[in-house]
């Protein structure tokens, strides 16, 4: 792998938006890469991660499915539930299996809780 996970892990982290519509929306198309999405603890500036996922196609697309008709019914709740307080970040990368293997990678490493089911 080219990108390191510590790299991947530290651009996610520092570099949140607001999960809205406008956001995603200003994302290149037809770019792949590894996403988050992040919900504030109530601790200054410390975000749990809610969900991380990718896409080998186009990152902008998969962030707007989640924000219109989430199939995850947990993560649907969490963005019904916090809609404002969500934020997501994205790390775009240029290799569809180095992609698929930094998300393994950050899921057992932040093991989001509506990810759980990914790692099975």
């Amino acid at each position: 792998m080219s990108t390191s996970l510590f790299q991947i892990q530290y651009q996610l982290e520092r570099e949140r938006a607001p999960f809205t519509r406008a956001a995603v929306l200003q994302l290149l198309k037809e770019q792949c890469g590894l996403y988050a999405i992040w919900l504030p603890t109530g601790e200054e500036g410390v975000y749990e991660c809610l969900y991380a996922g990718v896409s080998t196609t186009c990152i902008r697309r998969r962030l707007l499915q989640h924000l219109s008709d989430e199939q995850n019914p947990e993560l649907r709740r969490q963005l019904r539930m916090f809609g404002e307080l969500v934020h997501f970040s994205v790390v775009f990368t240029e290799d569809r299996e180095e992609t698929l293997a930094l998300e393994t990678a950050f899921i057992r490493e932040r093991q989001p809780k509506t990810n759980r089911n990914k790692l099975g």
